[in-house]
């Protein structure tokens, strides 16, 4: 019987076992990869290009380009594709990003003999409709208007123009002018150019039986994308880097506030110290009970949250430290920043404050694999990143087997102070 006076045995978890996915090379030359549970009746479909901002000639037509497919096509206005999702209680949206775009179906799989010729009509036949480009382009321009009136849009735009230089496609946001002289035509030729079947992945995940892995196989490898080639290709050797500058300022002179960004480029996510890094920005900030929460919230009371995190990238990854505090406790705040993190590279971090971390990490890792969707996020994540089978096997490992010294090294090595750059938005203090 069970004796409920003993608590359950502690078990340390040494590795993972994600779902495993079936990957079917279709006749369009796409990829297939099918992800099956049947533990609910819902299914989700990625269908993934290379045509993030790393692929755009001009800036904002990647992103404009993208949500024009959803604005019509030749058989049905944007209304009628927000209606028919709608009716079958689905969702159906674009996700933009730096490197890639995706378009994400989620619906109940018994419906999924009615959407997918809907998507796949999107995917295959906008019409790029010139009365819906002039709205999107006037929401899009009204919506920059008002994200550049926050400090934090500002902050993040100004800091990663810092590391970038203006013109790098990993500069988050837009000036005020840039979207100004984007015409149709560009979106087209930027749709014709970047969405290519013979690159597209499409990942597959929830319930799918054999009738609907037959229909996925058949009718998106009847999808027909064929890139044009164009004059234009963008080779990351020949982006100009700008000069050095440890500092820059925007002045908001109305706000109280002042939004802080502070770090630097970080190796590529398959570099063998990635994994390490990850420890090492979760001791600095990348949770509730982190240094700098504890210092720059608990302690001074400057901020209600403060975070470090770094973003992966195919051609690039960025570390950086990001909060918002009252303007007159600017410069304080970044001095403390930098006295946790010179904190970490003198300073062998504790043994009891190392096993909370690490033992946060991989709690908060199991949790994140619970579903099957959080499961296929991560195996896509493999694919798109070229990483190892291993790679999360390789994460838990890493989070178990690091040591404080360990630690203390990646600080000294990629953590040096004269190295980072700081990005404020605010009210200058008198």
């Amino acid at each position: 019987m069970l004796d409920r006076t003993k608590a359950p045995d502690i078990h340390e978890i040494d590795a993972v076992t994600l779902q495993s996915a079936e990957v079917v090379n279709l006749s369009n030359g796409a990829r297939l990869h099918l992800i099956k549970s049947e533990t609910q009746p819902v299914i989700r479909l990625d269908f993934v290009f290379k045509a993030g901002k790393w692929f755009e000639e001009h800036k904002g037509m990647s992103d404009l380009a993208a949500k024009m497919l959803l604005e019509g096509t030749v058989n049905h206005t944007a209304k009628q594709i927000a209606d028919k999702v709608a009716f079958y209680g689905a969702s159906f949206e674009n996700n933009h990003g730096y490197d890639r775009t995706e378009y994400t179906l989620y619906c109940l799989s018994k419906y999924v003999d009615e959407l997918l010729p809907l998507v796949l009509d999107v995917l295959q036949n906008p019409t790029f409709p010139e009365e819906e480009f002039d709205h999107l382009k006037q929401r899009t321009i009204q919506n920059l208007k008002v994200q550049r009136q926050k400090n934090s849009y500002l902050a993040t735009h100004s800091f990663t123009k810092q590391i970038y230089g203006e013109a790098h496609p990993y500069t988050f946001g837009f000036e005020e002018h840039d979207l100004d002289d984007l015409q149709l035509t560009t979106l087209q030729d930027f749709y014709s150019s970047r969405f290519d079947t013979k690159e597209m992945e499409v990942f597959a995940c929830g319930s799918i039986d054999q009738a609907t892995q037959q229909l996925l196989v058949t009718q998106i490898g009847n999808l027909q994308l064929q890139r044009k080639e164009t004059g234009f290709s963008r080779d990351k050797n020949t982006l100009v880097k700008p000069a050095f500058q440890d500092e820059v300022y925007v002045d908001m002179p109305e706000s109280l506030q002042s939004s802080v960004r502070i770090g630097k480029p970080f190796p590529l996510i398959q570099h063998e110290d990635y994994l390490k890094l990850l420890v090492l920005n979760e001791i600095l900030g990348g949770y509730f009970g982190s240094r700098l929460m504890r210092n720059i919230r608990e302690d001074k009371g400057y901020t209600y949250g403060i975070y470090s995190t770094i973003s992966a990238k195919e051609h690039d990854s960025l570390f950086f430290i990001g909060t918002d505090v009252n303007y007159t406790v600017t410069q304080h705040t970044i001095d403390e920043v930098k006295k946790e993190i010179k904190q970490l590279q003198d300073v062998p971090v504790p043994e009891d404050e190392l096993a909370v971390v690490k033992n946060y990490m991989v709690g908060k890792f199991i949790n994140e694999i619970a579903t099957i969707f959080e499961q296929c996020d991560r195996y896509k994540r493999i694919i798109l990143f070229g990483l190892s089978p291993e790679h999360y096997n390789n994460l838990i490992h890493t989070i178990r087997s690091i040591t404080a010294e360990e630690i203390q090294q990646l600080a000294i090595d990629y953590l040096p102070l004269e190295s980072l750059q700081v990005a404020v938005a605010g009210r200058r203090s008198e």
